[in-house]
Order: structure tokens, then C-alpha cells, then sequence
């Protein structure tokens, strides 16, 4: 089976150069723009989330029905490609059906959660941890009196 390069996979780092992509993939949209989460047609949840960041951390704690909602019809997908721009990461939530049949619930959310969380860090990787040497003997006056007893 040929590999898709347009599709997420954890491990395996496909940055973004295009620094002009990577920060219309990062921004936040107005909130119009934003993804609205409903449970059923007519009945939002009143939760918008306005970036790909804000979308993970609302999906979080969103009521799974909203999610089992959503899915099937593409929403996700849709708003993840035509207002945040990033057709990788649309794609990508797509194949979770595909490369789970039947998911739904928690498994389908968790997966859309890490799909986006991976994306966020190829995009936008954390900067390098900074080490700073250990700094040996520094101590108030107080504790080297107490060292001495």
C-alpha cells in the first residue's frame, strides 16, 4: 500500500516551511469563523473554538456526542482546510475512519485530539530546553549556618 504524504503520522516530521502558511495555520479566527460545536442540528453547545490550539483543548472536554455528531458529516475536516487552511491536517482527520472503521465516542475524539496535538508540533515545535549548569554552594546565610549543625 503506497503511503499518503499528505497524512499525519506521529514520529514522523514533515515541518512547515512556508512561514506565511504556518502562521495562518496558527492564528486565531474570529469568532463567526470559528468551529460552533452542536450536538444535533438546532442544538449548540455553545463552544466555538477559534484556533487549531483552542479546537484540541475544547474537543477535550467537549460532550462525545457533539464529536459523533460532527464527524461523519466532515465538519471538522471542512472547517480544517476551508478557514484554517491546512489541507495536511484535514486530510488527516479524514483517514482516522478509514484507518479505523467504526470509531466513534472517546476513541474517535482521542484520536482527532492527538492528530491535531502532532500537527501543532510539526508546525510549530517547542523551542529547545535550555540547560542551565547547576549552581553548587548557593545558598543564603541562614542555610549555611544550618549546614554547619
Amino acid at each position: 500500500m503506497k503511503s499518503n504524504p499528505n497524512v499525519i503520522r506521529p514520529g514522523v516530521k514533515t515541518p512547515v516551511s512556508n512561514k506565511d502558511l504556518t502562521s495562518k495555520i496558527l492564528r486565531n479566527v474570529k469568532e463567526q469563523e470559528g468551529f460552533h460545536f452542536y450536538i444535533a442540528i438546532g442544538e449548540p453547545t455553545g463552544i466555538t473554538a477559534v484556533s487549531l490550539a483552542d479546537f484540541a483543548e475544547k474537543m477535550a472536554d467537549l460532550d462525545v456526542r457533539s464529536v459523533n455528531f460532527h464527524y461523519p458529516r466532515r465538519d471538522f475536516e471542512k472547517w480544517i482546510l476551508e478557514v484554517i487552511g491546512d489541507s495536511k491536517l484535514a486530510s488527516s482527520i479524514n483517514m482516522i475512519s478509514r484507518m479505523h472503521i467504526g470509531i466513534k465516542g472517546e476513541a474517535l475524539r482521542n484520536q482527532i485530539i492527538r492528530v491535531v496535538k502532532v500537527r501543532l508540533s510539526e508546525i510549530n515545535p517547542p523551542p529547545p530546553a535550555t540547560s542551565k549548569p547547576p549552581v553548587f554552594g548557593a545558598t543564603s546565610g541562614t542555610d549555611r549556618t544550618r549546614q554547619l549543625f
